[in-house]
This record gives C-alpha cells, sequence and structure tokens, in this order.
C-alpha cells in the first residue's frame, strides 16, 4: 500500500478544446496544478506498477474565508457539498498519476472518494495494488491486496 497526501488545494478537471488549452487561464491553471502533483508523487514513487488498483481518495477542501471561526471548526471534517465535482477532482488526480503511480489510469478498478472541509487542503491517497484470483470454470475473478516483498 501507498499512503501520501498531497498540499494543494483540489481543482477539477477543466474541459477544453485544443485551442483553449493554451490560451485558457483555467486550462493553463489545471495543467501547473497536474504537473505540481506529479513532480511531488515523483519524490515518493520509484516506478509505476502493473497491477489492478484499488484507490481510497479524501479531497480535503478550503473553508471560505468568509466564515467565522465558530463556523469552520464546526465543519472540520464535515462534507463539502459544492463545487468541484468529485468526478472532475478524481480525473484530474488520475491524469497526474500516469506514469508514475501506474502505467494507465485503466488499470484502477475501484475508487473510493470523498470530499470533506479541511483547516489543511490538500489530497489524501491510498493506493493499494491488487491481485485477481479466478474462481471456477465461470472465470469469476476475486480481489485480493497484494503482500509486500
Amino acid at each position: 500500500m501507498i499512503k501520501l497526501f498531497i498540499p494543494i488545494e483540489p481543482m477539477g478537471a477543466v474541459r477544453t478544446t485544443q485551442k483553449q488549452k493554451f490560451m485558457d487561464k483555467r486550462a493553463m491553471r489545471y495543467r501547473t496544478y497536474k504537473q505540481h502533483i506529479a513532480l511531488l508523487v515523483k519524490q515518493h514513487i520509484k516506478s509505476p506498477t502493473n497491477s489492478p488498483i484499488l484507490a481510497d481518495i479524501t479531497f480535503y477542501m478550503p473553508m471560505p474565508s468568509s466564515w467565522s471561526g465558530k463556523k469552520k471548526e464546526r465543519m472540520n471534517g464535515a462534507i463539502h457539498r459544492s463545487k468541484p465535482d468529485i468526478d472532475n477532482m478524481v480525473k484530474g488526480l488520475f491524469d497526474s498519476f500516469n506514469k508514475i503511480v501506474w502505467k494507465d489510469d485503466n488499470q484502477v478498478c475501484e475508487v473510493h472518494s470523498k470530499k470533506v472541509y479541511s483547516f489543511n487542503p490538500g489530497i489524501g491517497v491510498e493506493i493499494w495494488e491488487l491481485e485477481d484470483e479466478v474462481n471456477g470454470e465461470q472465470g469469476q475473478t476475486k480481489k485480493k491486496i497484494k503482500k509486500d516483498s
């Protein structure tokens, strides 16, 4: 299992055309965001895995500065229910992990994700490498976490 905390304010994927990719401020900010995540993760990962993956992700979202100190205390760890959408945040993270954590994000076969308010914005990630065991003649597979060598 790999456990990481990436100290960056989570951001959702930005949809752009090919032309906008180099001119749009949001697209350039998103590209920088993914590059920054990749740079931080490369410091902890030696080589990408080929195994099937289970990813457990927590997006720690910043609290609005307009909130009072009491409200911030009360909301620390509470569910974050506004934008950005969690699926877009997962996409950005997975794109950043390609060729670093895994060869391609199509290896991810199970994802658990959530977003919560936090005094310490960032992304908490646990990556589990899985083994497939084929059971019986029907070819059903059963997940099993790989043992560390």
